[in-house]
């Protein structure tokens, strides 16, 4: 190691205690359920972070945001001996603290380079699901193949605040449902549009799907304002549906809709969600339409276990009270930039479509996983209308690429009869995907 590099990190800890001798606090104490922890005390494990003074790394001790900026500093120093996984989470760090960093004079140049310029992103997907055990005749289940760009832009304005705009770009192949050619078209949706103060503020147009996502899993446009910190907040929406709603089995594209989110960290392996939605078509169904739910996950070792249940009180003729359950357990988690990571998970679910607030994606439309239905299908799953399992897996044969293979099986829950689809039918997809990040 270079004497200036070695000189840098004795600075660093000479700066690191003097400055918690000299100063009361001078900065904020990172909360005990904050990711870092579980981050910090992994690298530790490995030998990538030197402990405190005994040697060890005081796990179960409150650290200011100072403090740990010293650890994460110290990671940085041995970066070359981590392994890909590793350096990934010593660039979440180094990112997360780059303020604190930047005060121990250490320079994060990757930050650097991104501050107060406009950042590109976005994956390209190759995607194919093949649908069976349609009714004889029916017309609602039609394999989908599908290129898929999705384009993100963030201009940094400084101290946290950005411009986010997003959209998303599909090109059907080959989709039967349609007679001919020139239906296998490009559709463009504008997925957001938002201005954001990184952790508490967002104005415009954002994807958002409270608790666990049974009740909302889409876009919504309005007022975001979050409360707390990462061991306990609050986030409240006021906000209006982005087109995706649909309310008394109506397409609604101006229903006003209230959301308010408890995130509780009990530790940095275990999180309780709970989440309550209000949505109001103001001009022709006035009554509220009221949308609640409580879940949690933990994390044992490599595997996750999910659980989740929504219940509605929908005002409609006649009224509805239904619930609807997840339950997921998920074996390690593929990461786009460790090459060769992967995971496997199965699932439980029943979403009746009357439980969801975007419900253009329910099974029973022929343009279901199509960009114009502002579909789930089309980002993750077709649930919707749907109780069964689902099994698959993600891995990442290369840093940026992910391969994603799924099948579920289950049956519909509600009849549809303009597809000629009957409560009870089955429901078999298999979905094969690639994606691409850049």
């Amino acid at each position: 190691m270079k004497k200036s590099v070695v000189v840098m990190l004795t600075l660093i800890f000479i700066l690191g205690i003097a400055g918690t001798a000299l100063a009361a606090n001078p900065f904020s104490d990172v909360p005990a359920g904050h990711w870092a922890y579980s981050a910090v005390n992994k690298l530790a494990a490995a030998g990538i972070v030197d402990g405190m003074g005994d040697g060890t790394f005081k796990g179960d001790k409150t650290l200011t945001r100072y403090e740990m900026a010293t650890f994460v500093a110290r990671a940085m120093a041995k970066e070359d001996k981590a392994t890909a996984e590793q350096k990934a989470m010593i660039d979440k760090l180094a990112q997360e603290f780059a303020g604190e960093l930047q005060g121990l004079g250490v320079r994060v140049q990757r930050l650097e380079d991104g501050a107060n310029r406009i950042v590109l992103q976005g994956n390209a997907t190759l995607r194919y699901d093949q649908q069976t055990g349609k009714p004889e005749g029916s017309t609602a289940y039609a394999n989908q193949k599908n290129i898929n760009l999705d384009l993100l832009a963030t201009y940094n304005q400084g101290d946290g605040w950005a411009v986010v705009y997003e959209s998303e770009w599909t090109k059907k192949l080959d989709n039967p449902s349609y007679a001919d050619s020139d239906s296998e078209m490009v559709a463009t949706q504008h997925e957001q549009r938002y201005i954001t103060s990184g952790k508490h503020f967002l104005v415009g147009k954002h994807k958002y799907a409270p608790g666990y996502g049974l009740a909302l899993n889409g876009s919504i446009q309005g007022l975001q304002y979050t409360i707390g910190d990462d061991s306990l907040a609050a986030v409240i929406n006021w906000a209006h549906t982005s087109g995706s709603a649909r309310l008394n089995n109506v397409a609604n594209a101006s229903a006003g809709l209230q959301t308010a989110e408890l995130i509780w960290a009990v530790n940095p392996n275990t999180h309780i969600r709970a989440d309550f939605e209000q949505m109001v078509d103001v001009t022709s169904f006035p009554d509220k339409s009221k949308y609640s739910g409580i879940g949690g996950d933990i994390k044992l070792g490599d595997l996750q276990l999910t659980a989740a249940v929504s219940q509605v009180d929908l005002k409609k003729t006649p009224s509805y009270d239904g619930k609807a359950y997840l339950a997921k357990a998920q074996y390690k988690a593929a990461d786009k930039d460790v090459a060769h990571s992967s995971d496997v998970f199965v699932a439980y679910s029943k979403l009746p479509v009357e439980n969801t607030i975007d419900q253009n994606d329910k099974i029973g439309y022929t343009s279901m996983g199509t960009l114009y239905t502002y579909s789930r299908a089309n980002r993750d799953n077709y649930l919707t209308n749907f109780k069964g399992t689902q099994v698959g897996f993600h891995y990442v044969p290369m840093k940026n690429t992910m391969v994603t293979v799924w099948y579920m099986t289950g049956k519909t829950i509600e009849a549809d009869t303009t597809y000629s689809l009957a409560a009870g039918d089955n429901v078999k997809i298999i979905r094969a995907q690639a994606q691409f990040f850049f």
